[in-house]
């Protein structure tokens, strides 16, 4: 008789390990089933965020590119038109002539919804790894890459036009010998090649934005 009641006891103890372990089983099922259900809602948020900074992003590029496209026609102007041409278009090429040697349209990156997702480490449990994969080329390299070659190219404009400050302000470009002449086409060509530069930088950095627009 002593022995039927150990049994039963042993049994019901086993019994209870066995409802503990499920409870803790399911416990552990549910917080994992919440912990992936709050991480599908941030990464979605995180998508609709990204979205909407990249919609912006890619307005301005647009802009800048239309700015530099502007600045390499004025090259293409002066180069052609400027050495035999200045005496009949004297107020027509001092104008495009400013718009060559104006600053270029800076460029700034929206990287809110990026850099609310890096700082939280929510963006290491995202599951679109692809997608992740993109924005951090975007962010971490497009974009230094385009901010860092915009000084470039204004710091070395900046010095172009501070050596025909006064024929900016005077609107004599073409009041030139013919030596000081092929300078200054000379430093319009050096000009125009950052320009064109640049635009090609913003030309890749647009598709990639289009590519996680169009796929993601």
């Amino acid at each position: 008789m002593e022995q039927n009641k150990t049994g039963k006891y042993f049994k019901y103890a086993i019994g209870e390990i066995v409802l503990v372990m499920i409870g803790i089983l399911l416990a552990l099922q549910v917080n994992t089933w919440n912990e992936s259900r709050k991480n599908l809602i941030l990464e979605e948020e995180f998508k609709i965020g990204l979205k909407k900074d990249l919609i912006r992003d890619k307005e301005s590029i647009e802009f800048c590119i239309l700015n530099i496209e502007q600045k390499i026609l004025a090259h293409s102007i002066l180069t052609t038109k400027l050495p035999e041409s200045y005496e009949t278009n004297k107020k027509s090429l001092d104008s495009v002539f400013k718009v060559l040697m104006q600053p270029l349209v800076s460029f700034f990156p929206v990287s809110g919804a990026f850099d609310t997702a890096i700082s939280s480490g929510n963006i290491s449990n995202f599951n679109n790894k692809e997608l992740i994969e993109k924005a951090h080329f975007l962010y971490n390299s497009k974009y230094p890459r385009l901010v860092y070659n915009g000084e470039l190219v204004d710091e070395r404009n900046l010095k172009i036009r501070d050596l025909y400050v006064r024929e900016m302000r005077t609107n004599q470009i073409g009041t030139f010998d013919s030596e000081r002449l092929n300078i200054l086409l000379d430093d319009i060509e050096r000009a125009n090649f950052g320009n064109g530069f640049r635009k090609s930088i913003f030309v890749e950095t647009l598709q990639l934005i289009d590519e996680i627009l169009n796929n993601y």
